[in-house]
């Protein structure tokens, strides 16, 4: 039994130090922040503990239609409600480009902000969401598919519309050509699906460059799905920053290139919206 037990040491002290470590990771990592070090050298970094108050940390809030089917458009009266509540508590809403700007300053705000975003581009994005942001005086950003913009229709948004859009204060940026799953696409790894996502990464962008004459800076993942090789594409087409629908606020400290979106549901309480912005 003592020969047993003295060949196993080496396998006990292994399973000791291991456990110890992961109890360590456990008990301090809600309470600290680690990255790699720079370049050429190795190990990890220990940073000072962030400050995630309201003040240093920014929502953005993602709506779809309005008055449209499903249970991703609200109401237009319940919208008016959401921009009422805002401008009530004195929350500020920042367009995404100086919430962007903010990014990793590690500067808090003076105040509480919130950005809003819309996706997909319905008509009701230029019938009732322009004058809305018009009448509240807050920027927005719609993120656009192309093949749903149209050059001439009565019931969709057209490029003239849209043109009309981003020069009201709704700014207008990528969403994909066609809305595909870019998981999806990217799982394929056939000539075909990496000329789609070539065409839903990097052609959309030039589409929407030569119709609205100007620079799109960012992009919002269809359905929010996401992994590192199409982030890597994003970051190689030229984008400045992406957008998911994972909940959570953004932390100004984090100079992060992939950031959330709290994805507002027709269902949700007036309580649940105070809970998201305040």
């Amino acid at each position: 039994m003592k020969y047993i037990y003295k060949n196993n040491l080496p396998i006990l002290f292994a399973i000791f130090f291991i456990t110890g470590v992961a109890v360590y990771l456990l008990l301090f990592w809600r309470s600290s922040t680690f990255r790699p070090l720079a370049q050429g050298s190795s190990g990890w970094q220990h940073l000072r503990e962030e400050e995630t108050g309201r003040l240093n940390s920014v929502p953005v809030l993602l709506y779809h239609n309005i008055d449209g089917k499903g249970p991703f458009s609200v109401d237009l009266d319940a919208l008016r409600g959401h921009f009422t509540l805002l401008r009530d508590s004195g929350i500020r809403v920042l367009s995404l480009s100086e919430f962007v700007e903010r990014l990793g300053g590690g500067c808090s705000l003076e105040e509480r902000a919130i950005a809003i975003s819309f996706d997909d581009g319905f008509l009701s994005m230029h019938t009732k969401l322009l004058p809305l942001s018009r009448e509240f005086g807050y920027p927005i950003t719609l993120f656009v598919y192309t093949d749903n913009v149209y050059v001439r229709a009565d019931k969709n948004i057209t490029w003239k519309r849209l043109r009309e859009l981003d020069a009201g204060g709704v700014t207008v940026e990528g969403h994909s050509l066609s809305h595909a799953d870019l998981v999806r696409l990217n799982a394929q790894n056939t000539p075909e699906s990496k000329k789609r996502l070539f065409d839903e990464i990097y052609l959309s962008k030039r589409i929407l460059e030569k119709y609205l004459g100007k620079e799109i800076k960012y992009f919002a993942f269809p359905y929010g799905r996401y992994n590192i090789p199409l982030i890597r594409m994003c970051m190689n087409a030229g984008y400045e920053r992406v957008f998911s629908t994972d909940y959570g606020s953004n932390v100004l400290t984090r100079d992060n290139y992939c950031l959330r979106r709290h994805h507002i549901k027709r269902k949700y309480s007036f309580e649940h919206i105070e809970k998201i912005v305040r």
